[in-house]
């Protein structure tokens, strides 16, 4: 027997009814990928939406922006194992990939992390004329007074080096003073400075250890540095149902 028109009715609007809720579930299913992670303790697994970014983007972004950084430049200028002309060489070598890369990265289209990749780059770039001109003073200390990111610890340090002599061994001695307040081996510290400064070769070792541990360590902290602030908040945006099994 037919059914009325109006209970066909419906019943055929039920059963659409039924067969969109299907079709919306299976493209939400669809639409969310899996993503797995590590961390230092944590082994992670997630689901991300793919309409948004790729996996491909999202590996990118943890690997070279979240839990690696991109930025970090391994050249030392105060390397005295090396020559400065192969200091140099190095760093801009290492300077122009390390922009090149970041630069072309594909990580996710978000303005939270595009705007790490901005200070990542702008970090490169400050770092690179500091160490530049760090490795040209190792030979011409004249060459720190062309850079201006400076505060007045560095201005001590870059006036005794630049003119040498008593001026240079006082701020020797004055720096480890300093350095002998946070140093687990104070006594030990006092004593090897003793022999450095009663050595022939004091000012050798004066200039080494006031261009390392005076100039170049107190320029460094006024670099504009990548911090990690907000970035697991971030990361964790970009996922969903996230579990990790991590060590104790």
């Amino acid at each position: 027997m037919r059914l009325p028109f109006n209970k066909r009715t419906k019943t055929m609007k039920k059963e659409l009814t039924i067969l969109l809720l299907l079709l919306c579930h299976i493209n939400l299913q669809a639409q969310y990928a899996r993503f797995e992670y590590a961390t230092e303790l944590c082994e992670c697994t997630a689901n991300f939406d793919s309409t948004k970014y790729s996996r491909q983007q999202l590996q990118n972004t943890f690997e070279y922006m979240y839990f690696g950084d991109a930025s970090s430049i391994d050249t030392y200028p105060v390397d005295f194992d090396e020559e400065p002309a192969a200091l140099l060489d190095a760093l801009e070598k290492e300077c122009r990939q390390k922009l090149a890369f970041i630069r072309q990265l594909d990580i996710v289209d978000d303005s939270f992390w595009q705007d790490v990749r901005k200070k990542m780059i702008k970090y490169i770039n400050s770092t690179r004329e500091l160490r530049r001109v760090t490795i040209k003073a190792r030979t011409a200390p004249k060459e720190l007074h062309g850079y201006k990111l400076v505060d007045k610890n560095c201005r001590y340090f870059r006036d005794a080096l630049i003119a040498g002599g008593d001026q240079l061994l006082k701020a020797w001695a004055k720096l480890i003073e300093m350095k002998k307040k946070h140093n687990a081996d104070p006594d030990g510290m006092q004593r090897s400075f003793d022999s450095r400064y009663n050595s022939p070769e004091r000012e050798e070792w004066a200039y080494r250890d006031v261009l390392t541990y005076g100039w170049w360590n107190y320029a460094n902290r006024l670099l504009p540095h990548v911090t990690q602030k907000g970035y697991e908040k971030h990361f964790k945006k970009l996922l969903k149902d996230i579990r990790c099994e991590c060590d104790d």
